[in-house]
């Protein structure tokens, strides 16, 4: 970062702050960054996993409430929290409060909506409360980032080039008023060298043969992120692939949805991890066909500990997928995605080269970099002047 720029009086407005994955990572990375130079204050519900040495953090009162109403009561605390006059820059997480003036878009959450009820009428929607709760959720989300990217225009900054072109096209944009300032990933963890030891250990604690040719999904919102097309796939391979799960959901109900002739032995449940580079040592390539991913830190981690990508064609796999050389751009039908992992079984070679330039391309992708680019374009953002509103 540039010594000789001014100093900015920053707020940085989400609810929760950890490393755990998501927008809150990406903020747990950034906040420190920008602390380094500026002043930077917190307004959040939580805060974890963070050196808050250079940080004033605000902390709200958190209602627990349901996700749609708890986001409407956060954006409502932190507009009362927040005095405008008082920072140069208030960065809103895709609209999550009423005062800002400038917006960190880490989703499409219109987008998503459209493909959760395209879930809903093939799978069955939301149980129980749950019913009432998931519509005003998405009414929420929507309702604040329609709000902030009519605001905030030529004030946006994009987490990939899938959430620009999102917020262009559904709100009617131009193309230099929103901005992309790509995630990053920590290449002193998650690295290839990783496999050496994790992934005979790992096998061997799930139970898998080194010899078997096994497939990774992570992460939660199974229905939403394809995994029911993803154990078809499974199931439909010559290779007989395995496949683990690493992520919350019910297991019971996912086997139950694919029919008595779901060999279940094909698949190994890991609930929760708290070291996932050691489970993308052990597989021999990721799968994350997710239409509408807004960026996928997954995608990212997996590249960098260098196996191949069998990825959507959005998000992060737009920047480290090149079809066929790091990886494969699949869709969503069950037969494409079995035909790209038998292609990867029979080929050790070709995906060993495949993981190692899904490693190379993720060298591109550091927190210093995503850094660098925020702070130039809120510098830009203050001397252009406009006051959070």
């Amino acid at each position: 970062m540039n010594d000789s720029e001014p100093r900015l009086r920053i707020a940085l407005v989400i609810e929760d702050v950890g490393m755990g994955g998501g927008q809150e990572r990406v903020l747990a990375e950034l906040a420190p960054r920008l602390a380094l130079r500026h002043d930077v204050h917190l307004f959040s519900f939580s805060v974890r996993d963070l050196d808050l040495s250079a940080i004033s953090v605000h902390r709200l009162a958190d209602p627990h409430l349901p996700l749609g109403l708890r986001a409407l009561w956060f954006a409502a605390a932190s507009s009362v929290a927040i005095r405008p006059g008082q920072f140069d820059v208030v960065l809103s997480q895709g609209g999550n409060t009423l005062v800002q003036n400038a917006v960190f878009a880490h989703t499409a959450h219109r987008a998503r909506k459209r493909l959760r009820d395209e879930v809903q009428r093939r799978y069955g929607g939301p149980r129980g409360l749950s019913r009432l709760w998931f519509p005003l959720r998405d009414a929420a989300f929507a309702g604040l980032e329609r709000r902030a990217a009519l605001r905030c225009r030529g004030r946006i900054i994009a987490i990939s080039r899938s959430v620009r072109d999102y917020f262009i096209s559904e709100y009617g944009l131009q193309a230099d008023e929103v901005h992309v300032a790509r995630n990053g990933v920590d290449h002193a963890i998650f690295r290839p060298e990783v496999a050496e030891e994790a992934r005979p250990r790992v096998r061997a604690e799930l139970g898998l043969r080194e010899d078997e040719f096994v497939a990774l999904f992570m992460g939660g919102l199974w229905f939403e992120k394809c995994l029911p097309e993803i154990v078809e796939a499974i199931g439909r391979t010559e290779s007989r692939a395995r496949l683990v799960i690493v992520g919350s959901g019910n297991a019971d109900e996912l086997l139950a949805r694919m029919g008595a002739d779901c060999d279940h032995e094909r698949f190994v449940f890991v609930p929760h991890v708290d070291r996932p580079q050691d489970y993308f040592a052990m597989a021999d390539c990721l799968v994350h066909p997710f239409p509408v991913e807004p960026f996928g830190l997954v995608v990212l981690e997996a590249a960098a500990c260098g196996i191949p990508l069998l990825a959507g064609r959005t998000g992060a796999a737009l920047d480290l997928v090149e079809d066929g050389v790091s990886g494969f751009f699949v869709s969503t039908d069950p037969a494409d995605i079995a035909a790209r992992i038998d292609q990867l079984a029979a080929d050790p070679a070709l995906a060993a080269r495949m993981g190692e330039e899904a490693h190379r391309r993720s060298l591109h992708f550091t927190w210093d970099r995503q850094a660098e680019e925020i702070e130039a374009l809120l510098l830009r953002f203050a001397e252009e002047g406009g006051g959070a509103e």
